[in-house]
């Protein structure tokens, strides 16, 4: 008997799908558009993330020592840098050195501009310094300000400030996102199920006088709108895929500032998260559906 229902279930709820073409693929079509417009903006979201950690990788951080300091005096001051919690690495880069990696910066062709500069050097010793964790960031230049002997830090503090508004700004976006095309979706599917139900609300009706119980009834619905966010979430994530490979091979992987987040170390979480969402979709707006049908 209990194989006869689920039987029953599946056979009413694909037959639900297609007796309601329209209607169906508008459901289908506003979850799959609400899960490929935030999965979209996870995934910039992801990519800002790895593009902000990627600093710790750059050493972009520059120390300037005082001007009155001697050389040992400069370098003596690797070991206090090196003691500030976030520091990963140091680099001492002394004013000759300074003064080489310009030149080989400027190439053949332009190095003329740096002659006799060797004897009269007026660049400065300094520090490249690299930082563990990004988030301290900005407490980690000040500690660096704060030790004595060092005059002037160089760092990309602006630029990694408004990348995380940016992040935060997109993060929002995404959650608004999912509530609005949520609702929507969730309207067209309850919209769906009440037609389905309608046009059987006879049948509901004997079912029930006869003895039928709620889930019996109810279950060919669900079984419905779980085959439809199914299909949803299918279609969303080949479509987002399909983007992700689009915008690979689109060349802004090969900037070397931004660092775009692989779809594909991602797939299986984006297919969890795309069926987890699309069912919860699903089952929400067949509950809200079938209601008054039940009652008999």
């Amino acid at each position: 008997m209990s194989r006869h229902n689920i039987s029953y279930y599946f056979r009413e709820g694909f037959k639900g799908v297609f007796s309601h073409g329209f209607m169906s693929f508008a459901a289908v079509s506003v979850m799959t558009t609400c899960l490929v417009l935030t999965g979209t903006v996870v995934l910039i979201v992801l990519s800002l993330n790895l593009t902000i950690d990627s600093m710790t990788k750059i050493g972009d951080i520059r120390a300037y020592v005082d001007d009155t300091y001697t050389i040992e005096e400069a370098a003596a001051l690797e070991n206090k840098i090196r003691e500030i919690d976030n520091v990963s690495g140091v680099d001492f880069i002394d004013r000759n050195r300074a003064l080489e990696e310009l030149a080989a910066s400027l190439g053949e062709e332009d190095a003329y501009l740096l002659e006799g500069l060797e004897y009269d050097n007026p660049l400065r010793d300094c520090y490249r310094v690299w930082v563990k964790h990004i988030d301290d960031y900005t407490d980690t230049i000040n500690a660096i300000q704060g030790v004595r002997g060092i005059a002037e830090v160089d760092a990309s503090v602006k630029a990694i400030n408004e990348l995380r508004n940016i992040r935060t700004i997109l993060g929002g976006a995404s959650l608004a996102f999912v509530a609005m095309l949520g609702l929507v979706s969730i309207f067209l599917i309850a919209n769906t199920i009440k037609l389905a139900s309608f046009d059987r609300r006879e049948e509901i009706g004997i079912m029930k006088m006869i003895g039928a119980t709620n889930t019996f009834v109810r279950m060919p619905f669900v079984v419905e709108s779980i085959l439809l966010s199914i299909i949803a979430a299918v279609l969303a994530f080949g479509l987002q895929w399909l983007a992700a490979d689009g915008i690979a091979a689109s060349g802004l992987m090969n900037i070397s500032f931004i660092e775009l987040a692989s779809f594909v170390d991602y797939r299986m979480e984006y297919a969890a998260a795309f069926l987890g969402f699309s069912l919860f979709l699903g089952v929400i707006g067949s509950a809200l559906s079938i209601r008054k049908f039940l009652r008999v």
